[in-house]
């Protein structure tokens, strides 16, 4: 009993930010110029960010699948519609872009969507093009956009 009161007065104090949060995949803008093709490693880091944000925070992931059937151009409006469709009452759009080898930043903008209005927005400059280091970038920002 004395552990369960603490953790159920957290389960009664959790945010409110952990309902109804749909996450669009992670764009990539690789500006980087480097010669060799990167696209499948770049592919699985996205998703890797994705995927640690949706644990962090918590979240419900899109595929890309998802958005190329529904919104095939893309466009903001439909990306909205489409997340509040699946659910969500806040959307967190995330485009991270790869300088160099060395630097990236990561761009996060969290929506109402009902509302349309941007609810928080977060960058974040981070190093290394490697699993790792974009793992990292992913449990930061979650913080960063709890907080």
């Amino acid at each position: 009993m004395r552990y369960l009161l603490p953790a159920l007065w957290l389960a009664l104090a959790s945010p409110a930010w952990a309902d109804g949060l749909v996450i669009a995949p992670v764009k990539l803008l690789d500006t980087s110029q480097e010669a060799r093709d990167q696209q499948a490693e770049h592919l699985h880091r996205q998703d890797l960010l994705a995927q640690v944000l949706a644990e962090q925070m918590p979240g419900t992931l899109l595929t890309r699948d998802e958005v190329a059937e529904a919104c095939p151009r893309e466009t903001t409006d439909c990306l909205v519609t489409l997340l509040r469709d699946r659910g969500g009452d806040r959307g967190l759009f995330i485009v991270v872009q790869k300088a160099s080898t060395l630097i990236l930043q990561a761009f996060a903008s969290e929506v109402d969507l009902k509302a349309g209005k941007l609810i928080a927005h977060k960058e974040l400059n981070f190093r290394g093009d490697n699993d790792e280091s974009w793992r990292r970038a992913g449990v930061f920002l979650a913080r960063q956009l709890r907080d």
